[in-house]
This record gives C-alpha cells, sequence and structure tokens, in this order.
C-alpha cells in the first residue's frame, strides 16, 4: 500500500511531466462527417462521442478530470473546425463520464433525474481528506506498476505507447486532484425519455433504469442510425449488471428499453459501448437474453424450492451464458453474475412480499 509519505516523495516528478503536449495521446476515429470517436491511448479505452450539427456541438461524456478532457476536446475541435459546444451528455457518474464538464463553459448538461445525487461522490472525494489521500495513492501505484512494465514491452513499440499514454492519464488525473477541480453537475435533467433537437438531427435520450448506476441512459441518434450505450453495453461479452439499487421496475424497464431499440424499424449501424471499438445492433440480443433468461429462471427455481446457492449453481456463466465471459478474480467485476443472482433473488423476495 502506497502511503502519503511516498507521495510526497515522487508527486513533484509527476507533477513536472504533466505539461508537456497530451493530444498524441488522443486518438480520433470518424464515423461519419457529423459524428467522431475520440479516446485516450492506453491500456484501457473510453469512448466519447462527439456531434457537430445545424445549432452546435454536443458531446457524450467528458472522461475522468479537465486536464484529461483538455487535450480531447482540442482534437475534437481541430477536427470538427469548430468549438461551438451546446450540449454536454452524461451517460452515468462513474470514473470515466463527467469529470471534464467544467470545460465546456456555457454549454448545457444533460442527465437523468438521478444524475446530480449520482455525482455526489466527485465532490466528495475531494473535500475528504482521507479518501483524497487513498484516492492518490492508488493512482501512484497504477504509475508505479504501469512503468514496471515498460522495460518488458521495450521491443514493441505500439504496447510501449499504451503504456506510456496511460501513464500521461493518470499523471494529469493526479495533478487534478492534488490541486482540485469543479464538478458541474447537470442542469437539465429528465426521468424517462428526453429529445434534444440540434436542427439537422436529434439526439434521443432514454433513461434505462437503475443498474450499473441510477443514472444510466443511452443516446440514440436516428438520422445518424447511431446508438450511444453508455456501460449498458459495456463492452463484447461483459455481463450485464443488476445493482444493489435495482428493483424489478428496473429490470422490467431494462427490457422494455433493449426490446424498443432492437425493434425491426429501428435501423442501428453503429452501436458505441463504453469501452470498446463500436459494436452492431445484434450485439444489444445477447443482452436482452440474459435478463430475459435470468429473470424468468430464477423465478421458475424459487417456484421448484431451490435455495439462493442452488440457483447461484444453475445460472455460473460458462453453464447458461456462454455468450458472455467469466470475470478473473482481481477485475473490477469479478463476482458479477452471483451479485446480479443475490439481487434478482432480493427483488423477487419483496415482490412476494408486496
Amino acid at each position: 500500500m502506497f502511503r502519503v509519505v511516498y507521495l510526497s516523495l515522487i508527486l513533484p516528478a509527476i507533477v513536472a511531466t504533466v505539461g508537456r503536449d497530451s493530444t498524441q495521446y488522443v486518438r480520433i476515429e470518424r464515423l461519419s462527417e457529423r459524428v467522431i470517436l475520440a479516446y485516450w491511448i492506453g491500456t484501457g479505452r473510453c469512448n466519447l462521442t462527439a456531434i457537430q450539427s445545424e445549432k452546435g456541438l454536443a458531446i457524450i461524456d467528458t472522461e475522468m478530470s479537465p486536464r484529461i478532457m483538455a487535450p480531447i476536446k482540442k482534437r475534437i475541435e481541430q477536427v470538427f473546425g469548430r468549438d461551438d459546444w451546446v450540449y454536454v451528455i452524461n451517460t452515468h457518474a462513474h470514473m470515466h463520464h463527467t469529470g471534464g464538464n467544467n470545460l465546456f463553459k456555457g454549454a448545457t448538461v444533460v442527465g437523468h433525474d438521478n444524475l446530480p445525487e449520482d455525482m455526489q461522490w466527485l465532490v466528495d472525494k475531494q473535500k475528504d481528506p482521507e479518501r483524497k489521500s487513498k484516492d492518490l495513492d492508488r493512482a501512484a501505484q497504477t504509475i508505479h506498476n504501469l512503468s514496471a512494465l515498460l522495460p518488458r514491452v521495450s521491443t514493441n513499440p505500439r504496447a510501449t505507447r499504451a503504456i506510456r499514454g496511460e501513464i500521461k492519464f493518470w499523471q494529469l488525473y493526479m495533478q487534478d486532484m492534488k490541486e482540485g477541480y469543479e464538478v458541474v453537475k447537470p442542469s437539465l435533467t429528465f426521468a424517462d425519455r428526453h429529445t434534444l433537437d440540434m436542427g439537422d438531427l436529434k439526439l434521443e435520450l432514454v433513461f434505462f433504469g437503475k443498474g450499473h448506476s441510477i443514472s444510466d441512459i443511452l443516446c440514440h441518434i436516428p438520422e445518424e442510425k447511431l446508438l450511444v450505450t453508455g456501460a449498458i453495453v459495456y463492452q463484447r461479452a461483459q455481463l450485464p449488471e443488476i445493482g444493489e439499487q435495482s428493483e424489478l421496475k428496473d429490470v422490467n424497464r431494462f427490457l422494455t428499453v433493449l426490446n424498443s431499440f432492437l425493434a425491426e424499424d429501428v435501423q442501428i449501424n453503429h452501436v458505441v459501448p463504453s469501452h470498446s471499438p463500436p459494436l452492431r445492433k445484434s450485439d444489444l440480443v445477447p443482452v436482452r437474453n440474459y435478463y430475459t433468461k435470468l429473470l424468468s429462471g430464477v423465478r421458475a427455481a424459487r417456484q421448484e424450492g431451490l435455495n439462493l446457492a442452488e440457483v447461484t449453481e444453475r445460472f455460473a456463466v460458462r453453464k447458461a451464458f456462454p455468450n458472455f465471459r467469466e470475470p478473473q478474480p482481481g477485475h473490477w467485476d469479478y463476482g458479477m453474475q452471483e451479485r446480479n443472482i443475490r439481487n434478482l433473488w432480493r427483488i423477487l423476495n419483496e415482490q412476494e412480499k408486496e
């Protein structure tokens, strides 16, 4: 465990490097004349979707902190040749999605009604010295671990570049956390659905239900045949979530929303998840089927008299859901299937008591 004493020794060296140009670590992928994906080159990927229109620019999600978002914003503006931002849309409030909101002065920040509450942790971790210290320690240890990998990939330019990009990412984040930054919550929220009219296209925002977070939304752009899913369809083969905060109405809403986008008359050529290259409309099918099978299967198992342990065994990932990978120990979603079943078990218990 890296402590504050360790940080005091390495932080000056880290801060000394963060002022150098960082746009070299930003990757741009154009989906069309009006839509591009931007993300930081590194060991991970978080898609930020930028859209240009008659009425101005919009961006969906804004990375972890302002210094990380700034070079991404700069590259987007260079590609589009304009900087007239009108909307910032946050799909939810987890790590990579709202930290750069404060760079878009004058733009309207949009999200679900639950988003202000969902974002409060970003304020709290800056105000609480212990939480801030732990967060800086984790970032410092990440940099230490990544730096140790560099000699092992010295003959692989692509891997070296990815690791150096990730190191720069965490250096920038540490400086933002050390100095503090403004957390900008949404000024426009909605409960169910909301449409942003941008002249030549519309951004149709849909609340998914409380699952991965309490504020998950999707953004559909019919004119571009594009669906941005945030963390709902996280990446191919990533297990969907039923959260601690989920209720039966949320699980039913998951199915309603997914079925609405899977309808034959809805044209979708690109599905943009949070953390992988774009997917296809057909990649929504296993996610919809997962929720359908788990809900009906757990209900049936309860009627058979199975207990929670027996249900968990019956619906193990490898056995019941071969389209999804089973996370390895140490991964952030290790044990996801067991948590999903436990939460669904609680939900059905609550339903029976009503």
